[in-house]
């Protein structure tokens, strides 16, 4: 009986063994998977991917950053000045300046990524219906560890928090230097350039949200629309009328 017994117990051990070498491969295979996709979407221009590939690889990305407990949806993200106020209040500066002693937090879309290097990067956030400039320079940002993980995290159409310095850079543009970038919400389709914006009549009109992010023009129509029925209804609600 204990030499059968023996032999279960070895033979249990080297299932689990088996087990345990499955799962490990399978951790390592899908380490390297993750790894080669960062990669790719990195070193590769969004513009560049197919774009069923390019869904596929955000989807996968995002679910990477569950896995590692690191939120691609944060329940709050507290903002102190619109874009409209920030450019109120800091339009006026000196070119060329960057106030440190100052730190604010706003949030929009990215619109556009420019590269000037390694370690300083250009970005276009957009929000109601205007646009400041991200200069993300490793020099002001809370590590370089975390400024490469932003970069290889951040892609066009997210919607992102920033905590930084306001600033102008030499040629006079208003920008936000960031101490850090949150993900509020990640896009997983390709945004279409500003550029070239959204023409075609079936998407514009089966992708109503796609049209306003991209043609300002259309969403100027809304605006105007909504102001003109908001103005009607106050004038007969003043004359007694009922809606």
């Amino acid at each position: 009986m204990a030499d059968a017994g023996e032999k279960l117990s070895k033979s249990e051990q080297k299932r689990r063994q088996k087990e345990e070498k499955k799962a490990k491969e399978k951790a390592e295979k899908l380490a390297a998977q993750a790894k080669e996709e960062q990669e790719k979407t990195v070193k590769t221009n969004d513009e560049d991917i197919d774009p069923n590939e390019y869904f596929k690889l955000r989807s996968r990305a995002v679910a990477i950053l569950k896995e590692q407990n690191d939120n691609p949806y944060p329940h709050k993200f507290h903002v102190q000045l619109s874009l409209v106020s920030f450019i109120e209040k800091y339009g006026n500066i000196s070119d060329g300046t960057i106030l440190e002693d100052t730190t604010v937090t706003v949030s929009g879309r990215i619109h556009s990524r420019r590269e000037s290097g390694a370690k300083l990067l250009f970005y276009d956030l957009r929000a109601e219906d205007v646009k400041i400039q991200i200069m993300a320079n490793a020099k002001y940002y809370a590590s370089e560890e975390e400024f490469s993980k932003m970069i290889e995290k951040v892609k066009r159409g997210d919607i992102v928090g920033i905590e930084g310095h306001p600033g102008k850079t030499k040629k006079g543009e208003l920008s936000i230097i960031p101490k850090k970038i949150v993900l509020l919400s990640p896009c997983l389709h390709q945004l279409p350039s500003l550029h070239f914006g959204v023409k075609d009549k079936e998407t514009r009109f089966r992708q109503r949200y796609l049209d306003l992010i991209i043609n300002s023009s259309t969403r100027h129509k809304f605006i105007t629309r909504a102001k003109i029925f908001n103005f009607l209804r106050r004038y007969f609600d003043q004359l007694g009328f009922l809606e």
